[in-house]
Order: structure tokens, then C-alpha cells, then sequence
């Protein structure tokens, strides 16, 4: 399954924003409202839940400076990527946009494809929190 956030164009230069989404503490910052849970493991990853769902561990795997950060599920009964793309559109502007891969099977798909969506919009949306 692919689903792709709404971009957001943002007043902060790409390198800025690709460094700030190196650092794994900024991610408690673009979690959305429902989030019931949010903890650092170490440097490269972390574990948060929302609301009635189970836990879910990330890390950064891929970085490729300043356009994409990579990161990857750990220890999930779903395998799947969330992909932040930062593109420059001019000297102080940048536009972002996050994408999720998964294998899930189709009855699973149903299920979550609509609050996932939502997920990746709201986190995506809310990456003005880091300017």
C-alpha cells in the first residue's frame, strides 16, 4: 500500500529542515493530537502509539542530505517505510511531503487506510511546529 501526504510549502531552507528531521527528539514536535505515547529509544529511533492502536517503533534508516529521510519500522507485525521528500523552491523555501509504504494484505488494508491518511496528513501538516 502507497499513500502520499498533502505538500506543504514551508519558509525554512532545505538543509535546515532535512537537519532538524535528523534529530530524532523534533519528532515529539509533528506528532499529531491523538498520539498517547511518545518515547526516544536512542539516537536513531523512537516508539509512539495513538489512541487504541498498538505501539509503533521507527527509526532513521536512509538520509540523503537535503532531500530525504528515510524511516523504517522495527519490531512491527507490518513492514512498511514513512518517507519525508524535502525539495528546495527557492533560497529560503522549501516544500515537504511524506509518503508510506507497507505490505499489508487486503482485509488489513481496509481497515487502516483511512486513518493512516489522516496519520501522514496531520504529521505532515504539522512540520511547521519545527520553524
Amino acid at each position: 500500500m502507497n499513500l502520499t501526504s498533502e505538500i506543504n510549502q514551508l519558509i525554512i531552507q532545505d538543509l535546515t529542515l532535512f537537519k532538524k528531521l535528523s534529530v530524532i527528539e523534533n519528532y515529539k514536535e509533528i506528532m499529531p493530537d491523538n498520539v498517547s505515547k511518545f518515547e526516544i529509544i536512542d539516537s536513531n529511533s523512537f516508539i509512539f502509539s495513538i489512541k487504541g492502536m498498538p505501539s509503533i517503533k521507527l527509526k532513521i534508516g536512509e538520509k540523503v542530505e537535503p532531500s530525504k529521510i528515510i524511516l523504517e519500522s522495527l519490531e512491527s507485525k507490518i513492514n512498511f517505510t514513512l518517507t519525508a521528500f524535502i525539495n528546495k523552491v527557492d533560497s529560503e523555501t522549501s516544500s515537504f511531503q511524506l509518503e508510506f509504504n507497507g505490505d499489508l494484505n487486503p482485509m488489513i488494508q481496509m481497515m487502516v487506510k483511512t486513518p493512516l491518511q489522516s496519520f501522514i496528513n496531520d504529521l505532515s501538516n504539522n512540520i511547521k511546529n519545527l520553524i
